[in-house]
């Protein structure tokens, strides 16, 4: 869809009220009055059957009595009349439509037929449609209400759209107050439009400088990741809200990795990939918004200097920052020196800076503090945190009144952005922060909620000056190993470890043996000491049923365990089927690690590292990133682990060998792109990082195919 071909929806010349009523307090009543108090200046056109008027309006009987052929249309009736009435609109020469009636898919089976229903006659007619079950949309710029509920009192134009599947998440973040708005879309349904396309709308909208998006689900992540390009190429923030993103388990609930590749770090790991800024809560997404908005001076590192006047809440700002992953750096020596001069002889030059009382008084102190701080390479935004809430008095909110236009005059000469927050999230005083009006000086609230907004602010510009690298073409697959997975039946550890091997993944050394003396044989051809490992597809976890001998030094020992094995597997899981004992080579030393790979939907596969090992799920030190990965990637994603420190030599341990663990999530990764609409999970548990220049090897792995839909 050309984002033009919105412009019907979004910026309609005139528009049909289908189920347009006389009545008061009725959806088409209310879309008409609505159209009318916001001051529309196109045509309108209520459709009744018997009604002469509606709402000072002539009304008309049907859609093919109307003068002319409206661009829109607003459909006010029941779900089971709108596909109907919405093919006779199409037959009309109506480009477009808002359908508010709920009833479609979000209700049962019968629902989404009829969804389907109405996606086939869009898809035929090439009309264009908001929800259905849905509030409609406002085009605030140019006064278009296409709305069934009360449009908000005091709506004012400004740059953020505000794009939202839920209707309350609509409402929550227009009723602000706090930002000029250029468009409001209650999406709900999103049959036909969905955010992407209302993305590629905004980015050529010249009203629109940021979007936020409330977000109930990702329905096409190739479309969205087109629409973040041409939203990042046009310079426009976009600040998401995922909801629903709580981990409901894997599919493939015996790998480990199902469990810890969760919906919300495939999400993150996605945004990050195309400079979406992820917000957890309402409260965030409202500091974001304040900070995009205003900010137009892009930081260029991720260091923050904070001024305040208060030495107790310069140490509260130190806690925050330090849970909330804020970087504060210890003014240079040159920063120190302007701050000595600035400063009375009691005070102290740090960061964050407690500018002394004396600021509130001598505004000057206040400025000087501001530029030293601002002359240090290592800070690249200069916040000021200071009390401004509502309830100050006259004489406070004079006297912060003060310090806030001496911040504003300040932040003009700067070359670096400049923030102002509330400590508390209790409102702002509107006297203090009048100042900042029609500056470029972000205005927050909330010590944790702004913090993380300029965290996210360094993450965001990062992201973009680091512009995706070019991954390498996945191997091409093999026949035989394709054929192997669709039959969709379980792979054993030796037959996943030769399907890893044959894609350059280093394993074991091992022998399948079916009795005691093919056991004993097989450990004098590896060598000792062996492991020893019951063979069983059905067996995903094979310690948890006595079905694995470490450390075996001798030939008595591996018949012994040979024994041991079998009896103990019968007793635990008598139904199993045995095909034998597996006799493998011991790896000694390294440290253990995990790597795996498992559907992350609607995304494909993601990859998953973290420390390895029995323990694993109980640890959960786990990071993803969706696949492909490139190396500089997968060397990330080790760093982002607590089994990094591991891999780096802990406690005088030797490095182990990371580049080559790198080496083998990118094999890894290569494999999920190969292979993963055939592939569930795979589970490669634990992998031995041996010391430097030595390698990985892979001790026990799981591979699990998607069932066979023969």
């Amino acid at each position: 869809m050309n984002p033009h071909g919105l412009t019907p929806l979004m910026r309609p010349r005139s528009i049909a009220v289908l189920g347009a009523s006389p009545r008061s307090n009725t959806l088409g009543n209310n879309a008409v009055a609505n159209l009318q108090r916001f001051g529309y200046t196109g045509g309108i056109f209520p459709v009744h059957p018997s009604a002469p008027e509606v709402a000072g309006l002539p009304a008309y009987a049907s859609i093919a009595s109307l003068p002319q052929a409206p661009d829109c249309a607003v459909v006010a009736l029941s779900f089971d009349k709108v596909v109907p009435t919405l093919a006779d609109a199409a037959a009309r020469g109506v480009r477009a439509a808002v359908v508010f009636a709920s009833g479609f898919a979000e209700t049962d089976e019968t629902g989404k037929a009829l969804q389907r229903e109405l996606q086939a006659l869009c898809e035929r007619t090439g009309l264009v449609i908001c929800g259905p079950n849905c509030l409609g949309l406002v085009n605030v710029t140019e006064k278009i209400s296409l709305y069934s509920s009360s449009v908000p009192e005091g709506l004012r134009a400004g740059g953020l759209a505000v794009v939202s599947h839920s209707g309350s998440g609509c409402i929550a973040i227009s009723t602000l107050g706090r930002f000029g708005l250029s468009y409001m879309v209650s999406a709900g349904n999103a049959a036909v439009v969905d955010m992407a396309e209302y993305l590629e709308f905004l980015a050529t909208d010249d009203s629109t400088r940021v979007a936020a998006l409330f977000m109930e689900q990702m329905r096409d992540p190739a479309r969205f990741e087109q629409a973040m390009a041409a939203m990042n190429a046009a310079g426009k923030p976009v600040i998401a809200l995922k909801v629903g993103r709580s981990v409901k388990g894997a599919a493939a609930s015996a790998a480990h990795t199902g469990s810890l590749a969760g919906s919300p770090e495939a999400y993150a790991d996605f945004f990050r990939r195309n400079g979406v800024i992820a917000v957890d809560d309402l409260d965030e997404m409202a500091e974001s918004i304040a900070l995009m908005l205003a900010v137009r001076k892009r930081p260029k590192s991720d260091g923050l200097g904070i001024i305040s006047v208060s030495g107790g809440e310069t140490a509260m700002l130190c806690d925050v920052a330090e849970r909330t992953g804020v970087k504060l750096p210890d003014p240079g020596e040159e920063a120190k020196a302007r701050l000595k001069i600035a400063l009375p002889g009691f005070g102290t030059a740090s960061n964050p800076l407690d500018a002394t009382g004396n600021a509130v008084y001598d505004v000057s102190v206040y400025e000087a503090c501001m530029e030293a701080l601002a002359s240090d390479p290592q800070i690249s935004l200069v916040a000021v945190a200071q009390d401004c809430s509502p309830g100050l008095s006259k004489l406070g909110s004079g006297n912060y009144r003060r310090i806030a236009e001496k911040v504003a005059a300040v932040a003009g000469r700067l070359d670096k952005p400049v923030a102002f927050f509330n400590p508390t999230a209790g409102g702002l005083h509107p006297h203090v922060i009048e100042p900042f009006e029609n500056t470029e000086v972000a205005v927050m609230q909330g010590t944790r909620a702004s913090l993380i907004a300029i965290r996210r602010l360094f993450e965001y510009t990062r992201a973009l000056e680091n512009a995706p690298r070019p991954v390498a073409p996945p191997a091409a697959a093999d026949p035989a190993w394709r054929a192997r997975l669709a039959t969709g039946a379980p792979f054993t550890e030796r037959e996943a470890k030769q399907f890893l091997s044959a894609a350059g993944i280093p394993v074991t050394r091992e022998t399948l043996a079916h009795s005691q003396a093919d056991a004993v044989a097989a450990a004098g051809a590896l060598g000792y000491p062996v492991v020893l490992k019951v063979e069983s597809a059905a067996i995903a976890h094979k310690t948890e049923v006595g079905g694995v001998r470490v450390g075996l030094a001798d030939a008595s020992a591996v018949a012994a365990a040979y024994s041991e094995i079998l009896a103990a597997v019968k007793a635990k899981a008598p139904h199993a089927e045995i095909a034998g004992v597996v006799v493998q080579e011991m790896v000694s030393g390294g440290v253990e690690m995990i790597a795996g790979a498992s559907q992350c939907a609607p995304f494909g596969m993601g990859i998953v590292t973290g420390t390895g090992g029995v323990l694993v799920e109980l640890v959960k030190d786990a990071s993803l990133a969706l696949a492909p990965l490139d190396r500089e990637r997968a060397l990330e994603l080790i760093g982002s682990t607590r089994g990094s420190k591991l891999l780096a030599g802990f406690r005088g341990a030797p490095a182990a060998d990371s580049a080559a663990f790198a080496d083998l999530l990118v094999r890894l990764s290569s494999i999920a792109v190969t292979y993963g609409d055939l592939i569930e999970a795979i589970d490669l548990n634990p992998v031995a990082v041996l010391p430097a220049g030595r390698g990985v090897r892979v001790l026990d792995a799981l591979v699990i195919p998607k069932k066979s839909s023969h």
